[in-house]
């Protein structure tokens, strides 16, 4: 092992070129070192010197502090995809990478801030996969909106629903059509994460997103990383495809609503329950009110139309439904921050991690964090509670710093 600088840490160095896309030759060949020095700095086995470390912080664009941290302590698995056939392995790791650093975030803030509980309950299902039928995904979607008090309205906001349970969704722009989101759990933390890809996305098409991976949540605890091949991933995803439906519309709602299905009946109901045509369209066949044949029809009419493709159905422009935005990480930041506990440029280092990639990660405006740091005094009520209004839901989300021993 060479010198180097001592303080290095290989794994960093790996999740660095994982979230930039990168080969190891190919970072070798941005540094003038060779493909096998970039994998002896990785596993462990050399430290680079200080000008190649340098370097590797200049071409990855991270803060040579990062590179100093050990990496987080567990490995996220499984990691649910939608579309994992199609998409390539790197492309996958760029997007697992920021998974890993949301549990770093998050973890950070909780050490200031309460979030709300985890509350996922324990459904009645079975542990095999293979055993779970339409209609025990019917009956665990309705269960679990009344747990959550929704009853059978339409779910004003999807994203704050899920937050309000404790688990934070995350937004990231990321530019493949063959990634939609995905979902992991923590154990180090205890919580389940949701993941969306909002690039070119409409708001329909994310909250449909949201619950579909809710579903592998919720229905696929049990299913361990070795289980995910091909043809269990289909009838896993057929499943989160089912509960999404059922989640975002109930199915005795559905019934009584939709008397005789068509484009223009899907469209009136579009705006109410916050669901694509084309959603509502699968929703009819799989409830048994049409059948294959006419499932098709509606798919051809709707090409017809131009309403087929990205952001291509009525009411998909941001203007009409905009997209729901997560606010937990967010909340949690703006508290620390603007609370007092801490100044932007101390939670940058105690991170570590790019600015923009933070500010991504939690969902906070650009360049939030690379603004002047101005005294702000919290609305509070009592000694150390900061309160924050929540614009659109009219909540009071309330974040109580954790008492220092």
């Amino acid at each position: 092992m060479t010198v180097g600088v001592p303080t290095f840490c290989g794994g960093r160095l790996a999740e660095a070129r994982r979230a930039r896309g990168l080969f190891k030759k190919s970072l070798g060949d941005m540094i003038g070192v060779s493909g096998t020095a970039i994998t002896r700095y990785e596993d462990g086995d050399d430290n680079p010197q200080l000008s190649n470390l340098s370097a590797l912080a200049e071409r990855l664009n991270f803060p040579v502090e990062f590179f100093a941290r050990p990496v987080w302590p567990e490995t996220l698995s499984p990691i649910f995809w939608r579309s994992q056939s199609a998409e390539s392995k790197l492309a996958r790791e760029m997007t697992a990478q920021r998974a890993v650093w949301a549990c770093e975030i998050f973890y950070f803030l909780e050490q200031e801030v309460n979030f709300p509980a985890f509350d996922l309950p324990q459904m009645d299902l079975p542990n095999d996969y293979r055993l779970i039928t339409p209609e025990i995904i019917e009956r665990t979607a309705r269960d679990l909106r009344e747990y959550w008090g929704l009853r059978n309205r339409p779910i004003p906001d999807v994203t704050l629903a899920l937050e309000n349970a404790g688990i934070p969704v995350i937004h990231l722009d990321i530019p493949s059509d063959k990634q939609d989101g995905f979902c992991f759990s923590s154990k180090e933390i205890g919580r389940s994460f949701v993941g969306i890809n909002i690039a070119q996305i409409s708001a329909a098409r994310a909250r449909y997103d949201a619950c579909h991976e809710l579903g592998h949540a919720v229905l696929h605890r049990s299913v361990a990383a070795e289980e995910i091949r091909e043809a269990a991933l289909k009838q896993i995803e057929a499943q989160a495809h089912r509960f999404a439906g059922a989640f975002l519309f109930p199915r005795d709602e559905f019934m009584t609503e939709v008397r005789a299905p068509s484009l223009d009946y899907f469209c009136s109901l579009k705006r109410r329950w916050g669901m694509s045509i084309a959603a509502m369209a699968y929703r009819a066949f799989n409830l048994g009110l049409i059948d294959d044949l006419e499932r098709s029809a509606l798919f051809k009419s709707m090409a017809r139309r131009g309403w087929r493709g990205v952001l291509r159905e009525p009411f998909d422009q941001p203007g009409e439904m905009p997209v729901e935005r997560p606010r937990m990480l967010k909340r949690g930041v703006e508290a620390v921050v603007e609370g007092g506990v801490f100044g932007r440029s101390a939670l940058l280092a105690a991170l570590t991690l790019p600015t923009v990639e933070i500010e991504q990660i939690a969902g906070l405006d650009a360049g939030y964090l690379t603004t002047a740091d101005i005294v702000r005094l919290p609305i509070s009520t009592k000694q150390g509670e900061v309160r924050a209004i929540d614009l659109e839901s009219g909540k009071i989300v309330e974040f109580h710093p954790r008492s220092k021993k």
